[in-house]
């Protein structure tokens, strides 16, 4: 499936369906949506809060209900990861209005539900608050939104090939702990033929360790075409040596392609990487072979 690349003035839906956010910095995600020329949606309770979340199960339920239905907008995007999207994508309509979605961290979840429920692809990409503060990254969005060529000229290099190959496959997953929060659910992540993406934030080695084991012995692995790692964050490290080394000794007797070191996830400046297009991994790169705009 692919989307018609948006206009000026088109209507973008923002929805909260993870974590609080702080109002100004979304405040200016917003102001500076509204100066590439587009129209931001959202609703008057969107910066709720309870606890860890972004408002109540109900509330966010049904927001999120009510963007993926709504045929005013072809594209959602989000305020802010954190956590919450796994306590309501149990309440997705049977039906959405086909659409764009575009957010990353705990929309891992949401983003992996809409594709393997609905067939529907997304991208693995900024949100509002973290990100569309910062104008770069909102000017990037509108190119992303209006060139359909964009992803011809994006390129997805990875700073160190740490097992070489050739594959092709779907591309799924996104942030390691929400990929993992997912096994033994209804919505447990599909990786039969899969091209996986990984990253995380804030991760121990350890428990990176740890999660790429749990990987393996579930069998989650034995079947991906290969493997793309993003950022995992430490500090002020977008890419930190000891979590490398954890995935180069955990993934000795791997098999298939692994890329370590594309700048995607959790950093200032995230590319954009689709979840349900095909794409290659060959000579160090991830290439999208199919459009997502038209």
């Amino acid at each position: 499936m692919s989307f018609s690349h948006l206009e000026t003035g088109d209507p973008i839906l923002v929805a909260a369906p993870a974590g609080p956010f702080k109002k100004d910095l979304f405040l200016q995600g917003i102001k500076n949506l509204e100066k590439i020329g587009f129209q931001p949606k959202y609703r008057k309770d969107i910066a709720s809060q309870k606890k860890f979340l972004a408002g109540t199960d109900q509330r966010r339920s049904q927001e999120i209900i009510d963007t993926l239905t709504d045929r005013s907008s072809r594209v959602l995007l989000f305020a802010r990861g954190g956590y919450g999207c796994q306590r309501i994508v149990e309440n997705l309509p049977p039906k959405i209005s086909p659409k764009l979605l575009i957010g990353s961290s705990d929309l891992t979840v949401l983003l992996n539900v809409v594709w393997q429920k609905y067939h529907i692809p997304s991208l693995y990409g900024p949100m509002v608050a973290p990100h569309f503060r910062d104008e770069k990254n909102a000017k990037i969005l509108k190119k992303v939104l209006t060139d359909p060529h964009y992803f011809s000229k994006q390129k997805l290099k990875a700073k160190k090939i740490i097992r070489p190959g050739k594959a092709k496959g779907t591309i799924v997953g996104g942030c390691l702990s929400l990929v993992i929060s997912t096994l033994k659910t209804p919505w447990e992540i599909d990786t039969d033929d899969k091209i996986l993406l990984l990253e995380d934030t804030h991760e121990a080695p350890y428990k990176v360790d740890r999660m790429l084991t749990q990987l393996l012995q579930s069998g989650k692995l034995s079947r991906v075409k290969a493997l793309v790692l993003g950022t995992f964050r430490l500090k002020e490290t977008s890419f930190p040596k000891e979590i490398r080394d954890v995935v180069e000794e955990r993934l000795k007797n791997f098999s298939k392609p692994v890329l370590w070191g594309i700048p995607f996830g959790h950093c200032p400046h995230p590319l954009y990487v689709p979840i349900g297009l095909t794409g290659e991994v060959s000579e160090g790169q991830l290439k999208i072979l199919d459009n997502i705009l038209i």
